[in-house]
């Protein structure tokens, strides 16, 4: 939902609550106190409605923050590089890698200086 329309929707709220209020007043005016506890606990209701939408807004909102900053490549760190580079040079052959290091046979190995 965008902003304009979550700020419309509280205003709504609050207009709601504000007539409910008045037909509140009117029926106690009148007599009917039935209905004007009915209609005072409605506009208690939305009211409390608008807090809760807003509370839920900035909760939305903070969560936008984290899901944008979580999603956002960040740099690697030179530690990070480091490793990264210490464990390529290690590689023997590319059999070596995705052996994850086991043995393998040192004729199809495609590394220039053999230790044999």
């Amino acid at each position: 939902m965008t902003r304009r329309f979550t700020h419309a929707l509280a205003g709504l709220y609050a207009l709601v609550a504000f007539v409910l209020l008045r037909c509140a007043a009117v029926s106690y005016q009148h007599g009917a106190l039935h209905y004007a506890l009915f209609f005072t606990a409605a506009a208690v209701a939305f009211a409390t409605a608008i807090v809760h939408h807003s509370y839920l807004r900035d909760e939305l909102r903070a969560a936008h923050r984290e899901l944008d900053a979580a999603t956002k490549p960040r740099a690697a760190t030179p530690v990070e590089d480091g490793v990264q580079a210490v464990l390529v040079t290690g590689w023997c052959c590319d059999a070596w890698a995705a052996t994850a290091g086991a043995e393998h046979d040192p004729a199809t190995c495609t590394r220039k200086d053999h230790h044999a």
